[in-house]
């Protein structure tokens, strides 16, 4: 069995990495590299205006959390409750940590002069919220599909479909013109960060819970 140290340890440096990067962010308005990857990703015709629409719905934090929950749900109710329990806590850090770190680290979003703005937005650019939020719920699918020997017929579309939507609402977040690619990585880092965190909290108490209390066995 991995020791409570080994698994902790790759959680904690995602947090620092993610820690690192906001510091950066808010002392940037933008970092080196984002405007021209943002203009140039700007001029594809890839991916449009009807799948952006549609990865954008489905990653909003608000369905993400509603969703997720109902995901849990099912989880327990199929008598997989580790999953469940982590599932359910990494949508409650997320819905902490998300508006909670875009609000310290303040930064704007890219502006109409530099960039071509072709949706709304609502809340503050560091980190994208649409692809945090993808990456806790998709992500923890991709991990679950992969950890927990689900049927093929199961776990290859979940995957497929999971891995789909992680990858695309990065790209169209930066082709809409409404985040930084710089926003796009802290929406990656900080969503693998607090999916890390959760997992390796249960993986701490799941070993807490099977070693044996030797002043009892005594």
């Amino acid at each position: 069995m991995r020791t409570p140290t080994l698994i902790a340890s790759p959680a904690a440096a995602l947090l620092a990495i993610a820690i690192a990067m906001s510091v950066f962010a808010a002392r940037e308005d933008r970092w080196p590299g984002d405007l021209r990857v943002t203009r140039e990703m700007q001029g594809w015709a890839f991916p449009g205006d009807a799948l952006s629409d549609t990865v954008r719905a489905v990653t909003t934090t608000q369905l993400v959390l509603v969703a997720g929950a109902a995901v849990a749900v099912a989880l327990f109710a199929a008598g997989a409750r580790r999953d469940a329990l982590t599932l359910a806590a990494a949508l409650a850090l997320l819905a902490v940590m998300q508006p909670s770190v875009k609000e310290l680290v303040d930064r704007p979003r890219p502006s109409p002069d530099l960039v071509e703005l072709r949706a709304a937005f609502t809340s503050e650019s560091f980190p994208s919220g649409h692809v945090m939020s993808a990456t806790v719920l998709y992500g923890f699918i991709v991990w679950m599909c992969a950890r927990r020997g689900l049927p093929r017929v199961l776990a290859a579309p979940a995957t497929i479909l999971s891995a789909a939507v992680l990858a695309l609402t990065g790209i169209v977040h930066v082709w809409l013109g409404v985040h930084w690619p710089g926003d796009i990585l802290g929406g990656y880092v900080w969503g693998v960060a607090v999916l890390a965190a959760v997992v390796a909290g249960m993986e701490v108490l799941a070993a807490a819970r099977s070693t044996p209390d030797v002043g009892t066995e005594l």
